[in-house]
């Protein structure tokens, strides 16, 4: 995304916060001495990239040097009238960190802190960004090198133009849903939770993850966080009990990210198929088209089933429904624009779920507004297509026009 899209899309959200009543924008300003004043950057503007930054005195101050600090790193020693410098931050979406410490000749240190605000990825849908998360695979290996111009967007039939298009820099928000039933017991749910463990402790700073664990009610679930050992601290002591309502676990994970910033991704651990759920699998795949999210199910059969229906029969369902229900929750996965990766051993899930949080770092991040929307409700299919031959396309395959 270019500067000028970046500093667009966000003073019209700006624009739209200030012209709502009641609604006040968040951006922090200066703070700190208030001789010291950090000119440069804006505090109601995002920062990426050659980012200029100038500090100025009060004349009655004595410097001797200003030092330059950038999200906790010193960057520059300036030692004279303009204090100035240009920074590399980067060009991932986040909030930034400017101090400024002046020395005084009499030894006395001063400060002043400046925070640059991320621009908020819900905000911009409310603009009516969609936004499209893309993996590119060619012989079976992720296609890393691709630009702008490699990628076409057509929605309901009509070209569109790209106004965002990222690499790897596009923070996440996770749900992991582990299916911690009865049927998990023992070495199956040691592995499970081993693996969320793995996902956890492999995400980034500003990544934000929460556990819902389930069987036919909420086992134990935390908070939306960024804090790993509060994450990994409830997969500890976690025993498998009761039925499996996966469907309805699903829709509540759906749910919990409305709204949430980041690549939004539901990682759903399931060895079995629903037989408790209130909702069928037709009003998740329902949710589904009306969210962002990816959704990646990693299915835990065993030595038998494969990717194929288990013959099941409960008190809820037949055979042919239990087949209905577990191949709609395939549809719901393949049309989100994730996967379905089927295991036959509790030994392969931290790999897998390690393999899940790498295709996600390695994904495009594709946004435009559509044109010519008609909220009537309709779906509007989606397809991507890459100007290199031999490449396959995973993405979302469209949404509802509402």
């Amino acid at each position: 995304m270019t500067r000028p899209a970046r500093r667009a899309v966000y003073l019209l959200v700006l624009a739209l916060c200030l012209s709502t009543p009641g609604n006040r924008l968040l951006a922090q300003d200066v703070s700190g001495d208030s001789r010291i004043t950090i000119v440069k950057p804006s505090f109601l503007e995002p920062a990426f990239g050659q980012v200029e930054v100038l500090v100025e005195l009060a004349p009655e101050l004595d410097a001797e040097k200003v030092d330059l600090v950038v999200d906790g790193r010193v960057v520059g020693e300036l030692t004279k009238p303009p204090y100035e410098a240009t920074v590399d931050v980067g060009q991932r979406n986040r909030g930034h960190r400017f101090d400024a410490l002046v020395h005084l000749r009499g030894g006395e240190v001063l400060r002043s802190r400046l925070e640059t605000p991320a621009i908020r990825v819900d905000e911009q849908l409310d603009l009516g960004l969609q936004q499209l998360y893309v993996t590119v695979t060619a012989d079976g290996q992720r296609v890393l090198d691709l630009s702008r111009d490699d990628f076409e967007v057509v929605d309901d039939g009509k070209k569109q133009d790209l106004v965002t298009f990222e690499h790897e820099d596009v923070p996440l928000t996770a749900v992991l849903l582990v299916d911690a039933s009865e049927s998990m017991q023992g070495t199956r749910l040691k592995a499970a939770t081993a693996g969320a463990r793995a996902f956890i402790e492999d995400m980034r700073p500003l990544d934000e993850a929460m556990l819902l664990l389930f069987s036919d009610h909420v086992v134990k679930a935390t908070e939306f966080s960024e804090d790993k050992d509060y994450l990994t601290g409830a997969l500890d002591d976690v025993h498998g009990v009761g039925g499996t309502a996966l469907n309805d676990h699903l829709y509540l994970a759906l749910n919990y990210l409305d709204g949430r910033q980041g690549r939004r991704v539901v990682v759903l651990l399931s060895d079995g198929v629903d037989i408790l759920s209130v909702l069928r699998m037709e009003e998740v795949l329902w949710r589904a088209r009306h969210s962002q999210a990816l959704i990646y199910w990693i299915h835990l059969a065993g030595t038998e089933g494969g990717d194929q229906a288990p013959q099941l029969a409960s008190a809820w369902r037949d055979v042919p429904d239990t087949v209905r229900e577990f191949e709609t929750l395939k549809k719901t996965v393949e049309e989100s624009g994730g996967r379905a990766e089927f295991l036959a051993s509790a030994e392969d899930l931290a790999p897998a779920y390690r393999e899940i949080l790498q295709e996600l770092r390695e994904q495009y991040a594709l946004g435009y507004y559509p044109t010519d929307l008609k909220k009537d409700g309709r779906w509007r299919p989606v397809r991507v297509r890459v100007d290199r031959s031999g490449t396959a396309v995973r993405v979302r395959e469209g949404y509802l026009d509402y």
